[in-house]
């Protein structure tokens, strides 16, 4: 089940709405190019626009090869212990209940144990236990689908009066996990709108200033930036068509080159397809990896300002999976040292919790430590 968000800074309001400082990727040095003397404007700001752009898809790709890692480092690290644990507490359950009737304990010791043998199988069940749900139900007056209900339910009006907004939920079975991921969704909404707001107040600001573009010029940015690509998918395409090679290695080779060109084209990824129009250039394929001309800057700029906003929002949107799918403690972000902290704080909580739950079960064996246990405060 989530965890409980109150203390949780991603439903806090939002630091962004705050003047912003500089962006540490628009720091990085321009060059221009070679004999090419000074840098104008616009070739400065399409420099800058794919240094980002470039560093944002690095940061990406390693934030995906530390999630590969991660993933493969808790399933031999962690997964054993959670078996073992596991392990402990369907016996701890089933043995607790195969004792609710005994006579040699009290009234209350009873009701202790009934309640013990609810609290171990729900874990269980939230874990998609079918049989531990089944006992659950046996011994509970209320059914784990109504605990859940209550408790997804209960979570949903808080996250509602924390972010002012009513989730949608669709017609999925009510649970905690389902309100937690709207939850993040919309507060991901919700983020990305401000920054919208943001971005339209500079709009407003550069056009008091005289300086904005006007709706038809960049009508005409967008339509020349669309001719473009459509120019560098058409000269890799003319570069690599499979059914103009007779050599059967090479047909492969290129039509797995097309299927690239193909799915950069299909998304707009205005990098992917200069890199793929460089790889040609390279290999001696026609006369295509020509850098754009100045009066073609300013349109191109603008698409990769699209991409550039787009890799942030797979940035943030990767960020904000991680933390969930690994359970990172509040306000900590996926990284090797903090997945490597966490990692070990697991590792340890399962260790004890394995040792918590074999003491447990000594305390079956005879009625007296039995009783001793079901008298003592116990956190399950």
């Amino acid at each position: 089940m989530p965890r409980p968000f109150e203390d949780d800074p991603r439903f806090r309001a939002d630091p962004a709405d705050a003047p912003q400082g500089s962006d540490p990727l628009a720091g990085r040095q321009v060059r221009a190019v070679a004999g090419a003397g000074r840098p104008s404007e616009a070739s400065r700001a399409w420099q800058q626009q794919m240094a980002r752009l470039e560093r944002l898809q690095q940061q990406i790709d390693d934030l995906e090869a530390l999630a590969r890692d991660e993933r493969e480092r808790r399933s031999r690290e962690l997964n054993p212990l959670q078996l073992r644990r596991r392990e402990l507490m369907v016996a701890l359950a089933q043995g607790l209940a195969g004792r609710l009737e005994d006579k040699s304990l009290s009234e209350r010791q009873r009701q202790v144990a009934r309640e013990r043998v609810c609290a171990v199988a729900a874990q269980l069940a939230d874990e998609g236990d079918a049989g531990m749900r089944e006992l659950h139900d046996r011994c509970s007056p209320r059914s784990w689908q109504d605990r859940r209900r209550d408790a997804a339910q209960d979570l949903r009006l808080k996250l509602e009066a924390r972010l002012g907004e009513v989730l949608d939920l669709g017609d999925a079975p009510l649970s905690p996990e389902l309100v937690w991921r709207v939850g993040l969704e919309k507060l991901r909404d919700l983020q990305e709108g401000r920054r919208g707001q943001r971005q339209e107040r500079a709009q407003a600001r550069q056009a008091r200033r005289g300086t904005a573009a006007t709706p038809d010029a960049v009508q005409a940015q967008v339509a020349e930036a669309d001719q473009t690509l459509r120019q560098i998918y058409r000269q890799l395409a003319s570069a690599w068509h499979p059914d103009r090679e007779p050599d059967e290695q090479e047909r492969r080779r290129k039509t797995e080159l097309m299927g690239q060109a193909n799915a950069a084209y299909e998304r707009r990824d205005l990098l992917s397809l200069l890199r793929l129009q460089g790889q040609a250039v390279q290999g001696g394929v026609g006369a295509v990896g020509q850098p754009p001309a100045d009066e073609r800057l300013a349109a191109m700029t603008l698409l990769l300002k699209r991409q550039v906003a787009e890799c942030e929002r797979s940035r943030a949107a990767l960020q904000s999976d991680l933390a969930l799918e690994f359970d990172l403690p509040p306000g900590q972000a996926a990284q090797p040292q903090t997945l490597a902290v966490d990692r070990q704080a697991k590792r340890e909580a399962l260790q004890l919790a394995i040792r918590d739950r074999e003491r447990d079960l000594r305390c079956l064996d005879e009625v007296s430590a039995l009783r001793r246990w079901l008298n003592a405060p116990w956190v399950g």
